[in-house]
């Protein structure tokens, strides 16, 4: 009997222990939070080519405000071929975007890139393409069509001959869409079948990237986007009201006006910039917030109360955040977000009066 006499004891003290814990509760003071709206001191757009040879998707496409190149390089390990029934190239598209159907050509390039470096301008940090978008043969080696779950483009011996002798070759569209395929880096590389009596040879790529350009946004303009990379820089107006506060609540809202992307959903960051801005490589801190949102969603809340818990404690740091797509390397996507709807609510609680 006394056994259970404690344990109902037990069960009922485990009953009363509040989510947060008693103790804390009573440290922040009367549990009843108060809400303000801080005012937005400035948002504007920075925007950057960025490197994606870390990529885990190669993007290849073209519209009125983008276009995309990808580039391949592959090492044979002999330099002659002899007999073979099939030399094709083999890319296996990422089927969680929305592919379009569209022509396109390969061409042959005759100088090197890195992958960890190369951008639209660069073929590595220090140098730059002669043509931005790659220095390739205006000649194209083959013309095909993106369709199905993959891509196959067949080569003869002479073509064989000339991609051995190349140092790379580039994917470009030649006509409007969009196409996604697995990188090295996502486990599905682009490759080369050397087919010979039912045996098939696979030369992988070794290096891989792709290449992209896009649209500039005006002063005025606030954008948040991938592989051209764009990011909102928000910053709001501290209110001392919240001295010596705790923050229970902050939620981050932004109306959408446009969506460019080839997928339903994408996930969108915030960071908090760890000096004043000065350019788009401001320093910042890790992801403090991570939410997925809609494509087509109008409007878009994130909660990010551990910037206002930070702002409240120290206020002196108060230098904005970044709005970002994350991964900001995984495709081409473009977010407009309607410029003056940035809104940032923070519920708060004030310590106990002094007794």
């Amino acid at each position: 009997m006394k056994r259970l006499i404690v344990l109902l004891f037990l069960a009922m003290i485990a009953c009363n222990e509040l989510p947060v814990g008693e103790g804390e509760l009573r440290s922040r003071g009367d549990f009843d939070p108060q809400f303000t709206d801080l005012t937005l001191f400035t948002s504007f757009t920075e925007y950057k080519e960025v490197n994606a040879g870390a990529s885990r998707n190669l993007v290849f496409g073209l519209n009125d405000e983008y276009q995309a190149h990808a580039l391949l390089s592959f090492q044979f390990p002999d330099s002659a071929y002899q007999g073979l029934d099939e030399i094709k190239l083999v890319l296996n598209l990422n089927t969680d975007f929305a592919l379009d159907t569209f022509a396109f050509s390969i061409h042959l390039m005759d100088i090197e890139f890195n992958e960890t470096e190369a951008t639209w301008t660069l073929r590595n940090y220090e140098e730059n393409w002669q043509v931005p978008g790659g220095d390739f043969d205006p000649d194209s080696l083959r013309h095909a069509v993106t369709e199905a779950d993959s891509i196959v483009v067949y080569f003869n011996y002479v073509e064989l001959s000339q991609i051995q002798a190349a140092e790379a070759m580039v994917i470009v569209p030649r006509d409007t869409g969009f196409c996604y395929f697995s990188s090295k880096e996502g486990g599905g590389a682009a490759r080369i079948e050397l087919k010979k009596n039912d045996v098939s040879l696979p030369i992988f790529a070794e290096t891989d990237c792709y290449i992209v350009n896009g649209p500039e946004p005006t002063l005025f303009d606030d954008w948040i986007g991938s592989g051209w990379v764009y990011r909102n820089f928000v910053k709001f107006n501290y209110d001392t009201l919240l001295d010596s506060s705790t923050a229970v609540y902050a939620e981050l809202s932004f109306q959408c006006s446009h969506y460019f992307s080839s997928r339903d959903s994408i996930e969108v960051g915030v960071r908090q910039l760890l000096e004043p801005f000065s350019t788009f490589d401001t320093p910042t801190g890790p992801l403090i917030a991570l939410d997925r949102i809609a494509t087509g969603d109008s409007l878009v809340t994130i909660d990010i109360v551990k910037h206002a818990q930070r702002m409240i404690e120290h206020p002196d740091s108060n230098f904005g955040f970044y709005i970002q797509i994350t991964p900001q390397t995984y495709d081409v996507s473009r977010v407009e977000i309607i410029p003056g709807t940035h809104r940032l609510n923070i519920g708060y609680v004030l310590p106990p009066e002094p007794r």
